[in-house]
């Protein structure tokens, strides 16, 4: 048997078994990791802090919604403030990898409540942030309640109180246009990408919001949107939005959920995928009954993550299918993790996170198996990008760049491990390359429609990506 047979299947396997029916995985069990309060930046106040980015290792931003900008350049030993502006409710940052001529790095803040002046931008390092909503041509937001950076363009979405609407900049921030998306959603409140075609954006289908989750999907950089998921609301719960939205892995991800109003005190949920976002599932965080649902949302591996927000923080260790409800940090006792408003999670490498929400908190030393934040090259030796079309139903394309000359093979197996096509191992140099699979076994007999796995092997390293055939 070839190689992808025995440790590399096995491994495979296990992941899509325990996630896709809901059972925790047997070699998952891990001892959850504790969070620490990071007294180096104040606590909020009399808001919380909304969102937090490190486009460095060293170098990170938080926003809180009572106008302030703070900024570490050392890893958060400590931090400075760059902007106290009253009246600017700030929710959502974000900054790209590609520095301006100065070698200072480029970012923007997004605001809710400010009409008029929901867009701020930076080009040296914060040093400087100025009002740029005035560039915005087209559809002005009535606020940016989340943005997403991706090389060399940048999305942000909003409002959660205003109409959809969705912001892009794909020229480093020199040009912006804003798009409505009132044809799809009732309101918009975060946005992540996979690459710069392939993104999702989380929102509510009801304009005051009063009507259900919704997941939106883009395959062209966010010039369309699918609506791909669309919640069910159980009995009295009197409206409910995707609030936050996290992708621990290329396949598997995670919406939270919050609530207009919930008197009948049924379970928080999360929303998860397993497929990359095609297909979308509602989990029950069980024992979290707040009134109002979810914020917060992070995970650090497709198994390990946090749900919290409107008083209550759980945390899970199997994706989902049991919860454990947290003790509140106090900072008289010092005992506890994280506090009932968290609003953000982010990964910065497989050691590092953060989350913020009225106070600043990390998770050191733990060895996740975790994608990497947007800012942050890891070594590779191929990228691989998502395959299109997808869903198909005569060929799909799939297309990679190697760093340098490898060997390459492709294999294609479906959801319970049957390997299907294997395509001739071939010698490749340096550059971009592309492999088409029309669908048909080593045989060359049609395949049934279903979902199919994808494995490109250079041998010291392997990824994959899922496709669904349609017949």
């Amino acid at each position: 048997m070839d190689r992808f047979d025995l440790p590399v299947m096995k491994r495979i396997l296990a992941v899509f078994f325990a996630t896709c029916l809901g059972l925790p995985a047997a070699q998952a069990q891990v001892e959850v990791p504790s969070w620490t309060y990071q007294n180096a930046l104040p606590d909020s106040r009399g808001g919380r802090y909304d969102d937090i980015k490190f486009p460095t290792l060293n170098e990170g931003w938080v926003v809180s919604t009572v106008g302030e900008i703070w900024h570490t350049a050392d890893a958060g030993v400590s931090w400075a403030q760059q902007v106290n502006k009253v009246g600017s409710a700030f929710r959502s940052i974000a900054f790209q990898k590609e520095l301006s001529s100065r070698g200072q790095l480029v970012g923007w803040a997004g605001t809710v409540f400010s009409p008029g002046s929901v867009l701020w931008e930076t080009r040296d390092s914060g040093e400087h942030w100025v009002d740029i909503t005035h560039r915005i041509e087209g559809i002005v937001p009535a606020g940016v309640c989340g943005m997403y950076s991706y090389k060399k363009s940048t999305w942000g979405v909003g409002a959660f109180n205003g109409s959809p609407t969705m912001i892009k900049t794909t020229d480093g921030g020199i040009h912006w246009t804003g798009k409505d998306l009132s044809d799809v959603a009732g309101a918009l409140i975060d946005v992540y990408f996979q690459d710069e075609m392939t993104g999702f954006a989380v929102g509510g289908s009801g304009s005051s919001l009063d009507g259900n989750a919704i997941v939106l999907r883009t395959t062209d950089g966010g010039n369309s949107w699918q609506k791909v998921f669309q919640s069910t609301r159980k009995s009295g719960i009197q409206g409910e939005w995707g609030w936050k939205i996290s992708f621990p892995s290329k396949l598997v991800g995670y919406v939270s959920v919050e609530y207009r109003a919930n008197p009948n005190e049924h379970d928080a949920k999360v929303l998860k995928t397993v497929d990359g976002g095609l297909t979308w599932n509602e989990i029950a965080v069980k024992g979290s009954k707040t009134n109002l649902g979810l914020q917060g949302l992070g995970f650090v591996s497709e198994n390990l993550g946090w749900a919290s927000g409107r008083g209550v923080t759980s945390v899970t260790a199997d994706g989902g299918a049991t919860w454990q409800q947290l003790p509140a940090f106090s900072t008289t006792s010092g005992e506890g993790q994280l506090d009932g408003s968290m609003n953000r999670f982010i990964v910065i490498n497989d050691t590092l996170s953060y989350g913020v929400g009225r106070r600043l908190y990390r998770l050191s030393g733990y060895g996740a198996q975790t994608v990497a934040n947007e800012n942050y090259e890891v070594p590779h030796q191929f990228d691989l990008e998502s395959s299109y079309p997808n869903p198909f139903s005569e060929s799909t394309t799939l297309r990679f760049t190697l760093e340098k000359t490898l060997p390459v093979r492709l294999s294609v197996i479906d959801m319970i491990g049957r390997k299907h096509r294997n395509f001739p191992e071939a010698s490749l140099n340096s550059g971009t390359h592309e492999i088409v699979w029309d669908g048909r076994n080593d045989a060359g007999q049609k395949l049934p429609p279903g979902s199919y796995i994808l494995l490109v092997d250079i041998g010291t390293s392997m990824e994959m990506k899922q496709v669904v055939l349609l017949r």
